[in-house]
This record gives structure tokens, C-alpha cells and sequence, in this order.
């Protein structure tokens, strides 16, 4: 492990940000109350040495000589962004954390109940860069690489810790090495043994009821009461105990706060469509989709609206999206096998019924 501190490496990069030895693009610091409810909200743990990264610079890239002159031409860093190694600021972690989760669906449960893989960076091929989510006793995770068409037993080490990997982004101008080394180690065996560390008396202390999920979220109001993740999730504890108008309440309350997270929206729809308000769900999950239009679970709920609204065309178009995203995705085929039924093509509604039945079939 790397026995530069931390702290001499955030000054590094400072330096090398104000003399212009590099094209650096780095953000203002984030508020150690965001990053905390980041943590909370998705209930995994960041590494110390990303925190004060976050802290002091809140995500950003060093970019080579051609992107520096995209960008100083056309004024604009997202060309920039998508061609170059990004470490993600808090937002864009968050989305691309809800994103990896719902596109790797069913993996979580093999490792614990919370997600364990953390993208923390984007690679200039639109890979990602994992952390583990730590256990107690952990400060640090090792970067693993995380390839979108492999699975995580597959997604080797490339740094012993974010430190090390900074520091090799920093010296190599933000073209660091980000092929993972699976004989020193697998995202999947490291997520395995963090879980192993946790009892099982810990992990049924970590289960809480919807009447806990909301004695403890409005104790954090209390505190932080600009705090819209939770908002939102003791509007969903509210939901789920039927307390509707408190849970609209609180969900109205979260995009109130914070209206650029897809979540928000998508949680809101959720409660609409429970209530059958079929146009107001749809207007939450269309931005919701607006703000993600790959997240396969968007598309498939708002597929599931417009059937409900008889508007099959468009439903079809998200369902047929979500089954090029993801091939097995059940529960597209199970929209689409209701669409083509609901509009007679009954050949195409019994060949989704068999491929159904072979994805039960191949999960059992």
C-alpha cells in the first residue's frame, strides 16, 4: 500500500491545478453533509482518502492536448468528459451507482442486502472503476476495474487503494492504468469477504421496519432539514405502511430540495401508480427517464404506465429498448408477452410466453 499520505496527494494535485502543468478540470468542494448523505442514502461506506478527495475537489479529470482543444473550441467539457478518465463527483456517483445496481440486477443479493460495488470513476472507453463498500473495521477499499458485459468475478485490482490510484492518475497526466490484475484479486471475492465480516446478528439489527425507517428519518430532519433522501425515504416507509398523503408529502418534499435526481421522480411515479394516477406517473417516470434513458428499470416502469394507458406504440419502444440493453430482462418480456396480447398479435404475445418461461425455468 502506498505510504504517501493521502493529504500530500490532494496538495500534488492542487499544485499541478494552479501552475497549468496539465489541463485540469476539477470541481468545487462538496459539503461534507452531501457526502454523508450520499453514504446514507445508499447505504454503503466510501473509503477515508476518497471523502477528503470529495471534499477538497468533488470529482473532475486532467484531459490530454486534444481534448483540451475540443474543449477550448467548442466551450463545452462534456465531449471532453465522455473521451476521458472522470473521477465522478458526488451526483454523478449517486446515478452511477443506482445505475450499475439495476444493471447488474441480482447480483447484490449473493454479497449482502446493499449493492457493494461503488463506481467512484469512468474510463476513457466508458468503463467503470469500482470501490468494495467497507466493512466496520475498514477505512480503505482497493479500485477494481468493472468491464459492463462481465461479471464481478471477473473485475480484477488495479490499485491497493484510491490514494495509489490518484497518485498514478496525477503523475500519468489522467491516463492512468485501469486494467484490473484478477490474480491479485476480484471485486467479487473482496464484496464476499466484507459480507463475511458482518454476523448475523448485525445483519438483522440492520433490517429496520417501515415504523423505524421513520422514527429514525424524521429524528435526521430534525438535525438536517434540508436533507431530501430523507424525505424521500420515509415517504416510501410511509407508502408502505399506507399513509398516502404523508408519503406524497415527503416525496413532493425531496424533488423540492433536490430536482436533478431521477430517483426522486421515479420513486413519486411509483406512488402515483399505485394510486392508478396513470398521467401523473408517467410525467415522473418520463423524467426519469429524460435523466437516465438507459436505466432499464425506468424504461420498464414506464412501459408498464403506457400499457395502462393503452398507449402500446410507445410502451413497446421502451420494453424493446430494455430487452437490447439487457436480453433476459423478464420483466420486459412480461410488459411486452400484455402488449402484443392487448393488441392482438397473439404469435409474438405466445413467443414472449415461452421466453418467460425458459428465463423462470433458467433461474430456478
Amino acid at each position: 500500500m502506498n505510504k504517501i499520505p493521502i493529504n500530500d496527494t490532494l496538495q500534488k494535485l492542487d499544485r499541478v491545478i494552479k501552475e497549468g502543468a496539465a489541463y485540469c478540470y476539477f470541481n468545487m468542494p462538496a459539503d461534507p453533509k452531501e457526502i454523508i448523505a450520499l453514504e446514507k442514502r445508499h447505504g454503503f461506506r466510501l473509503p477515508d482518502s476518497f471523502k477528503l478527495f470529495l471534499e477538497k475537489f468533488n470529482g473532475g479529470m486532467i484531459v490530454n492536448k486534444s481534448l483540451e482543444k475540443i474543449i477550448q473550441r467548442d466551450n463545452n467539457l462534456e465531449t471532453a468528459k465522455w473521451n476521458a478518465t472522470c473521477i465522478l463527483s458526488t451526483h454523478e456517483l449517486s446515478e452511477a451507482y443506482i445505475s450499475m445496481m439495476n444493471r447488474t440486477f441480482g447480483v447484490a443479493g449473493q454479497f449482502g442486502a446493499v449493492f457493494p460495488f461503488i463506481p467512484f470513476c469512468k474510463t476513457s472507453t466508458n468503463e467503470s472503476l469500482v470501490f468494495v463498500t467497507l466493512s466496520k473495521e475498514e477505512t480503505e477499499s482497493p479500485v477494481l476495474d468493472a468491464f459492463h458485459e462481465e461479471p464481478p468475478e471477473t473485475w480484477g485490482l488495479v490499485a491497493e487503494d484510491f490514494n495509489t490510484f490518484l497518485i498514478n492518475y496525477i503523475d500519468t497526466g489522467g491516463n492512468p492504468d485501469v486494467i484490473g490484475d484478477e490474480n491479485r484479486g476480484t471485486a467479487a471475492n473482496l464484496a464476499r469477504e466484507a459480507h463475511a465480516q458482518e454476523t448475523s446478528e448485525e445483519a438483522e439489527k440492520s433490517e429496520e421496519s417501515d415504523d423505524e425507517i421513520i422514527i429514525r428519518t424524521t429524528a435526521t430532519l430534525e438535525i438536517d432539514p434540508f436533507n431530501a433522501w430523507a424525505y424521500a425515504e420515509r415517504g416510501l416507509a410511509y407508502k408502505s405502511v399506507g399513509e398516502v398523503a404523508a408519503a406524497l408529502e415527503d416525496l413532493n418534499k425531496s424533488i423540492e430540495l433536490d430536482n436533478s435526481d431521477s430517483f426522486y421522480y421515479f420513486a413519486r411515479g411509483v406512488l402515483f401508480e399505485d394510486l392508478n394516477k396513470w398521467r401523473a406517473a408517467l410525467i415522473d417516470f418520463d423524467t426519469a427517464v429524460t435523466m437516465m434513458p438507459d436505466d432499464k428499470y425506468y424504461l420498464n416502469c414506464r412501459a408498464r404506465v403506457l400499457c395502462e394507458m393503452e398507449k402500446y406504440e410507445a410502451a413497446l419502444a421502451d420494453v424493446n429498448r430494455v430487452i437490447e440493453l439487457e436480453p433476459l430482462n423478464i420483466l420486459a418480456y412480461m410488459t411486452r408477452e400484455k402488449i402484443f396480447r392487448s393488441t392482438g398479435e397473439v404469435e409474438k404475445a405466445d413467443a414472449d410466453t415461452r421466453k418467460i418461461e425458459e428465463l423462470e425455468e433458467d433461474e430456478n
